[in-house]
């Protein structure tokens, strides 16, 4: 897994500093300063596989899962206040598909939140039991699926960055018991005879609530809430059915497994939000060789806790590179939740490819905004086929809602940029034209750098038929 963790500018020239205080699965998290409230386990109740379907409607299901929460700070963590629900932890639920060997990253599943209501003192780290208002140092507490099932609360009413969310919330779910608020997946994206050798991973992440001033300190005065989200793999046996597959992955979001299992790169964004904190996007890519002189580039963007927000995501690509199969893949928001449901508008000029949403732009009325962007607990994915293959660029996420330090971020990828300048690709011999002499001079030089047209550095199989494609062309 490549994960890089150097210190990202912004466009306007502005460095953030890098926060290290992220843990991976398998680490010690019984050793944390200050409180915090991370997701200790996914689909586990008491030891048990929790992860329950409730129904479907028009070839939608709705499932729900178990999470636990866990506090492996050194600190109390508040969790709830007599009468006032703006302290109150909220819990997401994401499901995620793996296909076509590992090449293929999308999220197919999303939840309302949970609106959480009380703690109790199960074990995990030595706990020091407390009351139902607060999550006791190294205790954990458990809801189960049929408590996540009833999930009251709308993403896009809270910011992910600080924990503030006002209560009660402006939006309610819609819709049957069975689906309102679910975890809903379509069914095409389950059957397993319709996604063979396809992984699924279930993800579970906790917005803790932002601490009163006169209270005591909570996770955000110790960077701690970047470590709140974790993954389990599971199987579907059916479009309704399915098993655990290993233990849940502490402390990381579940893009980090695409990494891990298939060698994706993951590049860690730190996004500059109001009043000095800093949220936190990923942009992982992979390319694969399809072959058959082509290259599948796929750059998925995850938002983890960044209330600024995705807004546009670019990639360079020279100009004699020849693209097909360009797709833009999100996850549906629903039961009545105002998102906008429109694809991202795609562009290419300038020697870059551009995807883009609705820009961002308040309601008088409701103070609320509706664009799609990738909002926090989401991941987009961005993805093409292209002719030449990868070299070294840098990718630019546009951030949609404002805020400080400007609005573009620039971040390392991999890419097809030839350099295109003053070259006619397949006019091996300077004529002017691709023709015999071209194909002549290629021959010749088989198996070396001086008939390299795909950049590869060698001459080959992959070289022959880029001319043939070029073949005639006039420079």
């Amino acid at each position: 897994m490549k994960i890089s963790r150097a210190i990202l500018t912004i466009a306007c020239g502005t460095s953030l500093p890098l926060i290290s205080a992220l843990s991976t699965a398998g680490e010690n998290y019984c050793d944390y300063d200050g409180p915090d409230i991370m997701t200790y386990k996914v689909a586990d109740s008491f030891g048990s596989y929790d992860l329950d379907y409730y129904g479907q409607q028009d070839g939608i299901r709705g499932f729900a899962m178990a999470t636990t929460s866990g506090n492996p700070g050194d600190m109390v963590a508040q969790w709830a206040e007599s009468g006032d629900g703006t302290k109150s932890p909220v819990i997401a639920q994401n499901i995620y598909r793996i296909s076509d060997s590992g090449s293929r990253f999308e999220q197919i599943g999303l939840s309302w939140l949970k609106h959480s209501f009380c703690a109790v003192s199960e074990a995990m780290c030595d706990c020091q039991s407390t009351n139902c208002d607060t999550l006791g140092i190294g205790c954990a507490d458990t809801y189960w699926a049929s408590l996540n099932a009833d999930a009251e609360a709308p993403r896009s009413e809270i910011n992910p960055t600080n924990g503030n969310y006002l209560y009660p919330f402006f939006q309610s779910p819609c819709g049957s018991s069975s689906m309102r608020g679910k975890l809903q997946v379509a069914s095409n994206d389950l059957d397993p005879a319709q996604n063979s050798g396809s992984e699924y991973y279930i993800e579970g992440q906790y917005v803790s609530a932002n601490t009163d001033d006169d209270w005591g300190p909570d996770e955000y005065d110790y960077n701690n809430q970047y470590n709140n989200v974790s993954w389990r793999e599971v199987r579907f046996t059916s479009t309704t059915n399915s098993q655990p597959l290993g233990a849940t992955q502490v402390m990381e979001p579940a893009i980090y497994g695409w990494a891990k299992n298939y060698g994706a790169t993951v590049r860690e964004v730190w996004t500059p939000e109001d009043d000095d904190f800093l949220g936190l996007m990923h942009v992982v890519y992979l390319v694969t060789d399809n072959g058959d002189g082509t290259w599948h580039y796929e750059y998925v963007v995850h938002n983890q806790n960044s209330h600024r927000s995705g807004g546009s995501f670019s990639v360079p690509v020279s100009d004699c590179v020849e693209l097909t199969n360009i797709e833009f893949v999100d996850v549906d928001y629903h039961s009545c939740e105002l998102v906008e449901e429109a694809d991202w508008a795609v562009e290419r000029a300038n020697g870059m490819i551009t995807w883009n949403t609705t820009p961002h732009d308040v309601d008088d009325a409701t103070g609320f905004a509706f664009g799609n962007a990738v909002r926090w607990g989401t991941a987009y994915t961005f993805r093409f086929d292209a002719d030449y293959p990868p070299s070294d660029a840098n990718s630019v996420l546009g951030l949609w809602r404002p805020g400080p330090q400007g609005d573009q971020i620039d971040v390392g990828v991999m890419a097809p940029t030839p350099d295109c300048t003053g070259d006619c690709p397949g006019d091996l011999n300077g004529d002017g034209l691709v023709g015999v002499n071209d194909v002549l001079d290629l021959i010749a030089a088989w198996g070396g750098p001086d008939g390299d047209i795909d950049g590869d550095g060698s001459t080959n199989v992959n070289d022959l038929l880029q001319l043939i494609e070029l073949y005639g062309n006039e420079c």
